[in-house]
Protein backbone atom coordinates (compact mmCIF):
# COMPACT_ATOMS: atom_id res chain seq x y z
CA UNK A 1 0.00 0.00 0.00
CA UNK A 2 1.46 3.67 -0.98
CA UNK A 3 0.41 6.98 -2.15
CA UNK A 4 0.11 6.52 -5.64
CA UNK A 5 0.51 10.88 -6.01
CA UNK A 6 3.89 10.39 -4.40
CA UNK A 7 4.72 7.36 -7.01
CA UNK A 8 3.31 8.85 -9.91
CA UNK A 9 3.36 12.70 -8.93
CA UNK A 10 -0.09 13.41 -10.53
CA UNK A 11 -2.58 15.63 -9.68
CA UNK A 12 -5.04 14.84 -7.03
CA UNK A 13 -8.64 14.82 -8.33
CA UNK A 14 -10.73 16.12 -6.06
CA UNK A 15 -14.71 16.46 -7.12
CA UNK A 16 -16.28 19.58 -5.45
CA UNK A 17 -19.90 18.80 -4.71
CA UNK A 18 -22.56 21.66 -4.74
CA UNK A 19 -25.89 19.97 -3.59
CA UNK A 20 -28.36 22.42 -3.47
CA UNK A 21 -30.66 21.67 -6.67
CA UNK A 22 -30.70 24.59 -8.78
CA UNK A 23 -33.42 25.45 -11.35
CA UNK A 24 -30.98 27.72 -12.86
CA UNK A 25 -29.57 27.40 -16.47
CA UNK A 26 -25.90 26.19 -15.91
CA UNK A 27 -24.25 29.60 -16.77
CA UNK A 28 -26.72 31.48 -15.07
CA UNK A 29 -25.84 28.99 -11.83
CA UNK A 30 -22.22 29.24 -11.92
CA UNK A 31 -22.89 33.28 -12.59
CA UNK A 32 -24.41 33.07 -9.21
CA UNK A 33 -21.39 31.31 -7.52
CA UNK A 34 -18.58 33.54 -7.99
CA UNK A 35 -16.42 32.25 -5.68
CA UNK A 36 -16.72 28.43 -6.63
CA UNK A 37 -15.91 29.46 -9.91
CA UNK A 38 -12.80 31.63 -8.82
CA UNK A 39 -11.43 28.19 -6.78
CA UNK A 40 -12.02 25.94 -9.39
CA UNK A 41 -9.87 28.41 -11.55
CA UNK A 42 -7.32 28.87 -8.56
CA UNK A 43 -6.86 25.14 -8.42
CA UNK A 44 -6.84 24.58 -12.12
CA UNK A 45 -4.06 27.13 -12.27
CA UNK A 46 -2.25 25.96 -9.35
CA UNK A 47 -1.22 22.24 -10.70
CA UNK A 48 -1.70 20.22 -7.91
CA UNK A 49 -5.03 19.37 -8.49
CA UNK A 50 -7.05 18.13 -11.12
CA UNK A 51 -10.95 19.80 -10.03
CA UNK A 52 -14.50 18.70 -11.10
CA UNK A 53 -17.11 20.13 -9.75
CA UNK A 54 -20.86 18.20 -9.59
CA UNK A 55 -23.66 20.61 -9.28
CA UNK A 56 -27.82 19.15 -8.27
CA UNK A 57 -29.91 20.63 -10.91
CA UNK A 58 -33.53 19.78 -11.28
CA UNK A 59 -33.40 20.17 -15.05
CA UNK A 60 -31.56 18.14 -17.98
CA UNK A 61 -27.68 17.00 -17.37
CA UNK A 62 -25.24 19.93 -18.91
CA UNK A 63 -21.44 20.12 -18.46
CA UNK A 64 -19.27 23.65 -18.20
CA UNK A 65 -15.69 23.70 -19.64
CA UNK A 66 -14.32 26.31 -17.67
CA UNK A 67 -10.92 25.80 -19.26
CA UNK A 68 -8.68 22.83 -17.67
CA UNK A 69 -11.96 22.59 -15.20
CA UNK A 70 -15.65 21.28 -15.38
CA UNK A 71 -18.94 21.98 -13.93
CA UNK A 72 -21.53 18.69 -14.10
CA UNK A 73 -25.15 19.57 -13.38
CA UNK A 74 -26.40 16.34 -12.85
CA UNK A 75 -30.20 15.51 -11.24
CA UNK A 76 -29.96 15.38 -7.41
CA UNK A 77 -31.08 11.57 -7.69
CA UNK A 78 -28.38 10.76 -10.18
CA UNK A 79 -25.67 13.00 -8.13
CA UNK A 80 -23.49 10.59 -6.28
CA UNK A 81 -23.19 8.33 -9.19
CA UNK A 82 -22.00 10.81 -11.16
CA UNK A 83 -19.55 11.69 -8.66
CA UNK A 84 -18.42 8.46 -7.61
CA UNK A 85 -17.78 8.20 -11.79
CA UNK A 86 -14.99 10.83 -11.87
CA UNK A 87 -13.39 8.18 -9.61
CA UNK A 88 -11.72 10.93 -7.22
CA UNK A 89 -9.42 11.06 -4.74
CA UNK A 90 -11.08 13.22 -2.95
CA UNK A 91 -14.57 14.20 -2.51
CA UNK A 92 -15.75 17.85 -1.07
CA UNK A 93 -19.09 18.44 -0.11
CA UNK A 94 -19.87 22.39 -0.03
CA UNK A 95 -22.66 22.55 2.91
CA UNK A 96 -23.13 20.18 6.44
CA UNK A 97 -26.74 20.51 6.34
CA UNK A 98 -26.89 17.57 2.98
CA UNK A 99 -27.31 14.39 4.80
CA UNK A 100 -29.37 12.56 1.98
CA UNK A 101 -26.24 13.48 -0.44
CA UNK A 102 -23.83 12.18 2.16
CA UNK A 103 -25.97 8.97 2.61
CA UNK A 104 -26.02 8.87 -1.03
CA UNK A 105 -22.02 9.32 -1.19
CA UNK A 106 -21.27 6.87 1.26
CA UNK A 107 -23.32 4.09 -0.15
CA UNK A 108 -21.27 5.06 -3.66
CA UNK A 109 -17.92 6.07 -3.19
CA UNK A 110 -15.47 3.69 -2.76
CA UNK A 111 -13.76 2.96 1.23
CA UNK A 112 -10.26 4.52 -0.17
CA UNK A 113 -12.03 7.88 -1.69
CA UNK A 114 -11.46 10.39 1.30
CA UNK A 115 -14.02 12.96 1.77
CA UNK A 116 -13.87 16.39 2.88
CA UNK A 117 -17.58 18.56 4.28
CA UNK A 118 -17.29 22.71 4.05
CA UNK A 119 -19.46 24.65 6.90
CA UNK A 120 -20.35 27.55 4.94
CA UNK A 121 -22.34 29.13 7.69
CA UNK A 122 -25.31 27.65 8.16
CA UNK A 123 -26.57 26.05 12.29
CA UNK A 124 -26.11 22.24 13.02
CA UNK A 125 -29.80 21.84 11.96
CA UNK A 126 -33.13 19.92 13.24
CA UNK A 127 -32.74 16.64 15.03
CA UNK A 128 -33.38 14.45 12.75
CA UNK A 129 -30.31 15.68 10.75
CA UNK A 130 -28.28 15.47 14.01
CA UNK A 131 -29.40 11.81 14.37
CA UNK A 132 -28.75 11.03 10.21
CA UNK A 133 -25.33 12.86 10.95
CA UNK A 134 -24.26 10.44 14.00
CA UNK A 135 -24.57 7.34 11.63
CA UNK A 136 -22.35 9.21 9.06
CA UNK A 137 -19.71 11.20 10.91
CA UNK A 138 -17.34 7.80 10.57
CA UNK A 139 -17.21 8.20 7.11
CA UNK A 140 -16.07 12.07 6.76
CA UNK A 141 -12.70 12.56 6.80
CA UNK A 142 -12.08 16.35 7.58
CA UNK A 143 -14.64 19.38 8.58
CA UNK A 144 -13.53 22.12 7.10
CA UNK A 145 -14.46 25.54 9.27
CA UNK A 146 -13.53 29.11 8.93
CA UNK A 147 -12.80 30.02 12.25
CA UNK A 148 -12.14 26.65 13.24
CA UNK A 149 -8.82 27.19 15.55
CA UNK A 150 -11.51 29.94 17.35
CA UNK A 151 -14.58 27.44 18.04
CA UNK A 152 -16.57 27.24 14.98
CA UNK A 153 -17.19 23.74 15.29
CA UNK A 154 -18.57 23.96 18.71
CA UNK A 155 -22.01 24.08 17.73
CA UNK A 156 -21.32 20.86 15.53
CA UNK A 157 -19.58 19.31 18.23
CA UNK A 158 -22.22 19.66 21.02
CA UNK A 159 -24.89 18.33 18.27
CA UNK A 160 -22.88 15.06 18.21
CA UNK A 161 -22.27 15.64 14.43
CA UNK A 162 -18.62 16.60 14.87
CA UNK A 163 -16.54 14.58 17.33
CA UNK A 164 -13.96 15.10 19.72
CA UNK A 165 -11.18 13.39 17.92
CA UNK A 166 -12.83 14.29 14.08
CA UNK A 167 -10.33 15.94 12.38
CA UNK A 168 -11.54 19.85 11.77
CA UNK A 169 -9.40 21.98 9.75
CA UNK A 170 -9.12 25.42 9.68
CA UNK A 171 -9.81 26.96 5.95
CA UNK A 172 -10.80 30.64 4.30
CA UNK A 173 -13.97 29.94 2.93
CA UNK A 174 -12.96 32.28 -0.33
CA UNK A 175 -10.43 35.42 -0.97
CA UNK A 176 -11.44 38.70 -2.06
CA UNK A 177 -13.34 39.13 -6.19
CA UNK A 178 -12.06 42.48 -6.25
CA UNK A 179 -9.23 43.65 -8.05
CA UNK A 180 -6.75 44.84 -5.54
CA UNK A 181 -5.54 48.59 -5.97
CA UNK A 182 -3.57 51.21 -3.63
CA UNK A 183 -5.05 53.93 -6.61
CA UNK A 184 -8.39 55.00 -6.10
CA UNK A 185 -10.11 54.22 -9.06
CA UNK A 186 -12.08 57.17 -11.28
CA UNK A 187 -15.42 56.21 -10.00
CA UNK A 188 -14.47 56.07 -6.38
CA UNK A 189 -17.20 57.79 -4.02
CA UNK A 190 -15.91 61.20 -1.57
CA UNK A 191 -15.90 59.59 2.19
CA UNK A 192 -15.71 62.40 4.64
CA UNK A 193 -14.26 62.00 7.68
CA UNK A 194 -11.40 61.35 9.81
CA UNK A 195 -11.14 58.31 9.77
CA UNK A 196 -14.20 57.51 7.16
CA UNK A 197 -15.38 54.99 9.41
CA UNK A 198 -17.31 52.41 6.56
CA UNK A 199 -20.32 49.90 7.51
CA UNK A 200 -21.49 47.67 4.68
CA UNK A 201 -24.46 44.81 4.74
CA UNK A 202 -27.63 43.96 5.23
CA UNK A 203 -29.64 46.47 7.96
CA UNK A 204 -31.17 43.28 9.54
CA UNK A 205 -31.25 42.04 12.88
CA UNK A 206 -27.95 39.45 12.81
CA UNK A 207 -26.02 42.27 11.56
CA UNK A 208 -26.92 44.41 14.19
CA UNK A 209 -26.46 47.91 12.65
CA UNK A 210 -28.03 49.43 15.60
CA UNK A 211 -24.63 48.80 17.87
CA UNK A 212 -22.71 50.47 14.92
CA UNK A 213 -24.61 53.66 15.20
CA UNK A 214 -24.32 53.62 19.02
CA UNK A 215 -20.92 52.97 19.11
CA UNK A 216 -20.27 55.66 16.88
CA UNK A 217 -22.18 57.72 19.29
CA UNK A 218 -19.79 56.72 21.84
CA UNK A 219 -16.83 57.79 20.08
CA UNK A 220 -17.24 60.68 18.43
CA UNK A 221 -16.15 63.21 20.59
CA UNK A 222 -13.08 61.78 21.40
CA UNK A 223 -12.72 61.42 17.19
CA UNK A 224 -14.37 64.61 15.89
CA UNK A 225 -13.83 64.45 12.62
CA UNK A 226 -14.82 60.88 12.29
CA UNK A 227 -18.24 60.22 9.71
CA UNK A 228 -20.00 56.74 10.02
CA UNK A 229 -21.11 55.48 6.10
CA UNK A 230 -23.64 52.72 6.32
CA UNK A 231 -23.64 51.26 2.88
CA UNK A 232 -26.95 49.08 3.14
CA UNK A 233 -28.48 46.71 0.96
CA UNK A 234 -31.65 44.99 2.57
CA UNK A 235 -33.31 47.91 4.59
CA UNK A 236 -35.46 45.34 6.86
CA UNK A 237 -34.14 47.30 9.85
CA UNK A 238 -33.75 50.69 8.86
CA UNK A 239 -36.60 52.11 11.21
CA UNK A 240 -34.15 51.70 14.34
CA UNK A 241 -31.53 52.74 12.48
CA UNK A 242 -32.61 56.03 12.17
CA UNK A 243 -33.78 56.04 15.25
CA UNK A 244 -30.70 55.89 16.59
CA UNK A 245 -29.25 58.24 14.26
CA UNK A 246 -31.86 60.55 15.71
CA UNK A 247 -30.86 59.80 19.51
CA UNK A 248 -27.23 61.00 18.50
CA UNK A 249 -29.08 64.18 18.59
CA UNK A 250 -26.07 67.08 17.27
CA UNK A 251 -23.91 63.94 16.42
CA UNK A 252 -26.48 62.64 14.10
CA UNK A 253 -25.58 64.57 10.28
CA UNK A 254 -21.77 62.52 10.91
CA UNK A 255 -23.77 59.42 10.20
CA UNK A 256 -24.96 58.64 6.14
CA UNK A 257 -26.96 55.65 4.83
CA UNK A 258 -26.01 55.36 1.24
CA UNK A 259 -27.94 53.20 -1.13
CA UNK A 260 -26.16 49.91 -2.25
CA UNK A 261 -23.67 49.74 -5.30
CA UNK A 262 -22.78 47.19 -7.86
CA UNK A 263 -20.29 45.40 -5.98
CA UNK A 264 -17.26 45.53 -8.70
CA UNK A 265 -17.43 49.59 -7.15
CA UNK A 266 -16.81 48.53 -3.51
CA UNK A 267 -12.92 48.77 -4.62
CA UNK A 268 -13.25 52.34 -4.46
CA UNK A 269 -15.11 52.18 -1.00
CA UNK A 270 -12.69 50.27 0.93
CA UNK A 271 -9.69 52.86 -0.64
CA UNK A 272 -11.99 55.73 0.38
CA UNK A 273 -12.70 54.34 3.95
CA UNK A 274 -10.00 54.08 7.45
CA UNK A 275 -12.43 51.43 9.03
CA UNK A 276 -14.04 48.69 8.40
CA UNK A 277 -16.68 48.28 10.78
CA UNK A 278 -18.78 45.02 11.30
CA UNK A 279 -21.22 44.57 14.03
CA UNK A 280 -22.42 41.19 12.38
CA UNK A 281 -23.82 38.62 15.60
CA UNK A 282 -23.54 35.53 12.87
CA UNK A 283 -21.34 34.84 10.16
CA UNK A 284 -19.61 31.86 8.76
CA UNK A 285 -17.11 33.53 7.16
CA UNK A 286 -16.74 37.69 6.42
CA UNK A 287 -16.63 38.34 2.89
CA UNK A 288 -16.49 42.03 3.62
CA UNK A 289 -14.10 42.32 6.32
CA UNK A 290 -11.71 40.20 3.73
CA UNK A 291 -12.52 42.17 0.71
CA UNK A 292 -12.08 45.54 2.83
CA UNK A 293 -8.68 44.13 4.44
CA UNK A 294 -7.24 43.46 1.29
CA UNK A 295 -7.47 47.01 0.40
CA UNK A 296 -6.05 47.70 3.47
CA UNK A 297 -8.61 49.20 5.49
CA UNK A 298 -8.80 48.48 9.22
CA UNK A 299 -11.10 45.89 10.65
CA UNK A 300 -13.14 46.21 13.47
CA UNK A 301 -15.39 44.00 14.08
CA UNK A 302 -17.00 41.57 16.41
CA UNK A 303 -15.13 38.08 18.08
CA UNK A 304 -16.91 35.89 15.91
CA UNK A 305 -15.24 32.93 15.36
CA UNK A 306 -14.81 33.31 11.33
CA UNK A 307 -14.12 36.64 11.74
CA UNK A 308 -10.96 36.32 14.62
CA UNK A 309 -9.38 34.10 11.58
CA UNK A 310 -9.94 36.77 8.87
CA UNK A 311 -8.74 39.66 11.59
CA UNK A 312 -5.54 37.43 13.08
CA UNK A 313 -3.80 39.91 14.82
CA UNK A 314 -4.88 43.65 13.03
CA UNK A 315 -6.39 44.32 16.46
CA UNK A 316 -8.64 42.68 19.04
CA UNK A 317 -12.40 42.11 18.72
CA UNK A 318 -15.53 43.06 20.93
CA UNK A 319 -18.53 40.55 22.10
CA UNK A 320 -21.70 41.26 19.65
CA UNK A 321 -23.67 43.59 21.15
CA UNK A 322 -20.92 45.72 22.94
CA UNK A 323 -21.12 49.12 21.88
CA UNK A 324 -18.52 50.13 24.42
CA UNK A 325 -15.66 47.66 23.33
CA UNK A 326 -16.52 48.61 19.59
CA UNK A 327 -15.72 52.01 20.17
CA UNK A 328 -12.91 51.26 21.73
CA UNK A 329 -11.44 49.54 19.22
CA UNK A 330 -12.22 52.35 16.92
CA UNK A 331 -10.33 54.45 19.03
CA UNK A 332 -7.37 52.31 18.82
CA UNK A 333 -7.94 51.34 14.85
CA UNK A 334 -6.85 54.94 13.97
CA UNK A 335 -3.11 53.83 15.17
CA UNK A 336 -2.54 50.72 12.82
CA UNK A 337 -0.23 50.82 9.75
CA UNK A 338 -2.89 50.62 6.87
CA UNK A 339 0.40 49.42 4.66
CA UNK A 340 1.38 46.62 7.14
CA UNK A 341 -2.51 45.37 7.38
CA UNK A 342 -2.25 45.34 3.24
CA UNK A 343 0.51 43.23 3.26
CA UNK A 344 -0.33 40.87 6.01
CA UNK A 345 -3.90 40.35 3.83
CA UNK A 346 -1.78 39.55 0.87
CA UNK A 347 -0.63 36.53 2.62
CA UNK A 348 -3.13 35.36 4.67
CA UNK A 349 -6.08 36.42 2.63
CA UNK A 350 -5.13 35.61 -1.00
CA UNK A 351 -6.53 33.42 -3.18
CA UNK A 352 -3.22 31.51 -3.22
CA UNK A 353 -3.50 30.99 0.57
CA UNK A 354 -7.13 29.64 0.19
CA UNK A 355 -5.73 27.10 -2.48
CA UNK A 356 -2.79 26.15 -0.23
CA UNK A 357 -5.38 25.05 2.72
CA UNK A 358 -7.30 22.96 0.41
CA UNK A 359 -4.40 21.21 -1.01
CA UNK A 360 -2.98 21.04 2.31
CA UNK A 361 -7.01 18.93 3.16
CA UNK A 362 -6.73 17.05 0.54
CA UNK A 363 -3.58 15.60 1.09
CA UNK A 364 -4.30 15.19 4.58
CA UNK A 365 -7.71 13.15 3.67
CA UNK A 366 -5.75 10.97 1.21
CA UNK A 367 -6.19 7.20 1.78
CA UNK A 368 -3.56 4.70 0.68
CA UNK A 369 -4.37 2.94 -2.63
CA UNK A 370 -3.18 0.02 -3.77
CA UNK A 371 -0.34 -0.07 -6.88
Amino acid sequence: MKDVHTATGRPIRVVMVVPPATELDPADALERTPTLVRTLRELTADGRVEVTACCATTAARATIDGGGWRASFVPAPDLAAAVAAERPDVVHVHGTGFVRTLRALDRTLPRHTGLVVQHHGEPPGPLRNRLAHRALRGRVDAWAFTGAMHGQAEPFRAAGIVRRHDRVVEVLEAASLLEASDVLPVTSPVLDGAPAVLWVGRLIESKDPVTAVRAFGLVADRLPAAVLHLLATDRTEEPAVRAAIAALGALAPRVHVHDPVDHAEMTGWYLAADVVLSTSRREGSGYSLIEAMTEGCIPVATGLPSHRSIVGDALPTFEPGDDVGAADLLIRAVGVDRDALRRDAAQRLSWAFVVEQLVGVYRQVLRPIET
